[in-house]
């Protein structure tokens, strides 16, 4: 989800305090996405 959207739909004006707040999510997610390419990489999936 864009973080602008996070923003908006929790009523801040700001989406760099989104970031600071839940920006731990996008870190996992991103690990979460370069595990996936990882296995499809190697043939594991």
């Amino acid at each position: 989800m864009p973080v602008h959207v996070v923003a908006a739909r929790l009523g801040l004006g700001d989406s760099a305090i989104a970031l600071r707040v839940y920006g731990h999510v996008v870190n996992e997610e991103f690990s979460e996405a370069a595990a996936v390419f990882a296995e499809l990489r190697d043939g594991v999936a």
